[in-house]
């Protein structure tokens, strides 16, 4: 056991406790995997791409709207009963949908209720997950332990490209819903079990960020204004350069990825016959793929963050998709367009995903829920409805054409924001070294 921790870069007994919750996320990313080849397959086949667009826009503002009620609600209920909530509403959506498109001839408005519904309880899953995390870690523990445990959604995947690929022939991708609804009920149950088995940790180190790196107390006061006030909060993004940074990231980074989306999904659209054999290839494609994503976030990872620090690994992983929008510009293939997805998905997971959490661990705990909410539940529909309206209004115009242009000049931009988020670690800025807001008053109260 020793061994395996070196291995992973854990300390003694970290992994021992690490595994519940590398269970959990592995039924859990299971289960989102086989959602997602389904909701893809039969989108792409019954609806089209052409209609993707409109269902980013329609997932953007659904998520802001739900996020937004996360947020409000997530401080107050505790990770494990948030956790059932979104599971909860997750199985009944596509209970319903399933239903209506089984026995009511459902038209196309269900397959995009699946396809709507799997990105917004996905967005809220990633976002949640890290939350339900810091009860039972110390930030410097989930500094190591999230890489090992997000492995687990690794593995959960493999087997779900597995489900996927051998369930959609005999029972066709419509019927793999009620498999997805078992795998969520499933996980609703290891939540039950992990809080009757493990205490909630209070780590008192985790009430401030970064203690080694924090600025002036007049400084700190505008941190702690954030986690109350939502206008402080604002002030805080520009004052904190960390903060600013992954922000503009963040948003560059959600373009982009939907404008490689779109364009290996318009590839596959025409290139499988059907959304039977759509579904086969993802199941087997997915398989291959989270089995490179587990390798790179068991082994790769930490040991990248050890040599180069969080800011370089997100540079290096911001060049690999700069690459991939550049790619585009090239004729598209199946190549190019599984290349695209690994980049937009799962790399996604396996390393842009494990280190944006290690970044937003920088900050005091108490900040951590609205950093990420900020990041994940508003930029991340900013991002989306922000290529919705690009990819529109380029096919609208008659300029699709132009797509793989303007996905590649926003590959570049990304790129540059992730040197810059690069540059403030290496000059060893942290979250509490903020820049002056114009709008701050410090008092004498906050010294």
């Amino acid at each position: 056991m020793r061994s395996v921790s070196e291995l992973l870069y854990l300390k003694p007994g970290e992994l021992g406790r690490a595994w519940p919750f590398f269970l959990f996320y592995l039924l859990l990313f299971g289960a989102f995997s086989v959602a997602d080849g389904v909701s893809l397959a039969l989108f792409v086949k019954r609806v089209g791409a052409d209609r993707l667009p409109l269902y980013y826009a329609i997932t953007a503002i659904a998520n802001v709207v739900l996020i937004g009620g996360y947020v409000w609600v997530a401080e107050r209920v505790g990770g494990q009963r948030m956790f059932q909530a979104i599971l909860g509403g997750t199985v009944a959506v596509y209970a319903t949908a399933w239903a209506a498109l089984r026995w009511l001839d459902g038209g196309p408005a269900w397959y995009g209720a699946l396809f709507v519904t799997r990105e917004i309880a996905f967005t809220l899953v990633l976002m949640h997950f890290g939350t339900y995390l810091q009860d039972y870690f110390s930030r410097e523990e989930l500094n190591r332990v999230l890489p090992v445990v997000y492995a687990g959604g690794r593995v959960g995947g493999i087997a779900g490209g597995w489900l996927l690929e051998h369930l959609s022939g005999p029972l066709g991708p419509l019927n793999l819903v009620p498999v997805f609804l078992g795998l969520c009920l499933v996980c609703m149950g290891v939540l039950v079990v992990v809080s009757r088995r493990f205490r909630p940790l209070h780590a008192p180190e985790d009430e401030h960020g970064d203690p080694a790196t924090f600025a002036p107390a007049e400084d700190r006061a505008l941190e702690r204004q954030a986690r109350t006030s939502l206008g402080s909060f604002v002030r805080f993004v520009w004052a904190s350069p960390l903060l600013f940074w992954m922000t503009i990231s963040s948003v560059l980074y959600m373009v982009v990825r939907w404008f490689l989306n779109y364009q290996y999904n318009a590839f596959f659209q025409g290139y499988f016959a059907d959304s039977r054999e759509l579904a086969e290839f993802l199941g087997r494609y997915t398989q291959v793929a989270l089995l490179l994503s587990l390798l790179v976030q068991l082994l790769l990872v930490n040991r990248l963050v050890a040599w180069v620090g969080v800011g370089g690994a997100y540079l290096a992983y911001g060049a690999i998709v700069c690459g991939g929008a550049l790619l585009c510009l090239l004729p598209m293939t199946l190549g190019v367009a599984i290349f695209c997805r690994l980049l937009e998905t799962e790399l996604r997971f396996g390393l842009r995903n494990p280190l944006m959490q290690l970044l937003s661990n920088k900050f005091s705990k108490a900040l951590r829920v609205r950093v990420r909410a900020w990041t994940i539940g508003l930029l991340t529909p900013l991002g989306t409805l922000t290529a919705s309206v690009l990819l529109g209004g380029l096919i609208g115009t008659g300029a699709a054409g132009w797509i793989s242009w303007v996905g590649g000049g926003l590959g570049v931009t990304y790129l540059l924001s992730a040197l810059g988020l690069w540059g403030v670690e290496r000059r060893g800025e942290a979250p509490a070294q903020i820049r002056q807001a114009p709008e701050l008053v410090s008092t004498k109260e906050d010294r």
